[in-house]
């Protein structure tokens, strides 16, 4: 039996261990929980992962004060930092090995180093902080399955984000909601051939500005708020009405409507004289 290579190993510092052990009989639980957390950065590809007190405490086994006591020491030691985006959290993890370094680690890398002092800052990467790959309406569900005890696992957070993975928010926001507001255990999101969005997708207006390929939808505040590659406009009118009055699609017209009404109406002027 072979052991196949470790890919994407998780490395903690001899440094950093050494600040765990300082703190007694809290070391195991400062390690486990740390380790819980680059795990997901891993598993979610960044480092600034999705996981609330109420996941953590299911994913550890642990008693939720538990999760709160030791997630508080990590903040004190400047390991994390919990990042509210509107009312979710993430937790930003200052220090990550990039891959270059845990190949010098393990003797994998093709590449010849100067060896850098003996320091931490000097053996790790900070990074900024980057756009999870976790659906941001997803945590509002969470945070609802938490409030209403739904249990899910791994496996349920891996089938619900491929459901609204390349999905309009707005397709999102109407699964979510309506799961919400009727109880359900689960959310349902339509079909893309029966959404009655993804037909604008790719498609631009020509307004006061052009409005060049629409990239999302979203609702919010009883206005759409259409997404185009180089605009952001928010109006009350719905796609089917926005897109009868100024759309058009540059794969089958050489010019905008509105240029052509220019035109006929300029020749018109020129017949009459």
């Amino acid at each position: 039996m072979e052991l196949e290579p470790i890919e994407n190993p998780i490395v903690i510092h001899p440094h950093l261990l050494q600040r765990f052990l300082k703190h007694g009989k809290d070391y195991a639980n400062l390690l486990a929980l740390y380790s819980f957390y680059l795990y997901h950065a891993q598993l979610q590809k960044t480092n600034q992962p999705l996981a609330t007190d109420e996941f953590t405490r299911k994913g550890m086994n642990w008693a939720i004060d538990r999760v709160k006591k030791t997630k508080k020491l990590l903040k004190e030691m400047k390991l994390i930092e919990v990042v509210q985006k509107r009312k979710y959290y993430y937790i930003y993890l200052f220090f990550i090995y990039t891959k270059k370094k845990i190949d010098e680690i393990l003797g994998t890398s093709t590449e010849s180093e100067a060896s850098a002092p003996n320091k931490p800052k000097n053996e790790t990467t900070r990074l900024k902080p980057s756009v999870p790959s976790v659906p941001p309406l997803l945590n509002q569900w969470l945070e609802y399955c938490d409030k209403k005890k739904i249990n899910y696992a791994k496996n349920n957070l891996t089938h619900w984000e491929k459901k609204l993975e390349k999905r309009l928010t707005i397709d999102q926001q109407e699964a979510i909601y309506t799961a919400i507001k009727n109880g359900w255990k689960d959310f349902y999101v339509v079909a893309i051939k029966e959404s009655k969005y993804h037909k604008f997708l790719g498609k631009s207006l020509m307004m006061e500005k052009n409005c060049d390929t629409l990239l999302d939808i979203a609702f919010k505040e009883k206005r759409f708020i259409y997404q185009f590659k180089n605009i952001k406009i928010r109006t009350t009118e719905p796609p089917s009405s926005l897109f009868k009055r100024y759309g058009y699609d540059k794969s089958e017209l050489n010019k905008a409507p509105i240029v052509s009404d220019v035109k006929s109406k300029i020749l018109g002027l020129i017949q009459r004289f």
